[in-house]
């Protein structure tokens, strides 16, 4: 009973100070390594939309453009399956360029940089 009812010196408080720190820390460990993975499932999501989106706006614009064009000069559907290609090709065109940007962020490359390659010349001397 007397156990109880003592109050702890200054080096068992210091003790269960540093135990304490000690759990805080791998808590907040764990933790900030959830919210790494969470927001790269996100960002990942992210991108994939941009990406299919850009593809999806690019086929209806051209699309879009070979209907106008067939209206106007009534070649109804020669000019629209033209712009369904080429709205296609500029759709895939795209989204080649935003996903190689897209990855030399994630790699941190500075984009519009050129990387610096070794001389082979120094090598053999």
């Amino acid at each position: 009973m007397y156990e109880q009812n003592r109050k702890p010196n200054s080096s068992e408080k210091l003790n269960d100070l540093k135990a304490l720190e000690q759990r805080l820390s791998t808590a907040k460990a764990k933790h900030h390594k959830s919210d790494e993975e969470h927001t790269t499932d996100g960002s990942t999501l992210g991108m994939a939309w941009r990406l299919s989106t850009e593809l999806v706006v690019a086929v209806l614009v051209g699309a879009g453009l070979g209907f106008g064009l067939d209206k106007l000069f009534n070649t109804q559907p020669w000019i629209l399956v033209v712009g369904l290609g080429f709205g296609f090709a500029t759709g895939i065109r795209s989204v080649m360029r935003t996903a190689a940007r897209m990855d030399a962020a994630s790699a941190h490359i500075p984009i519009g940089e050129d990387i610096e390659e070794e001389d082979d010349e120094n090598e053999d001397d």
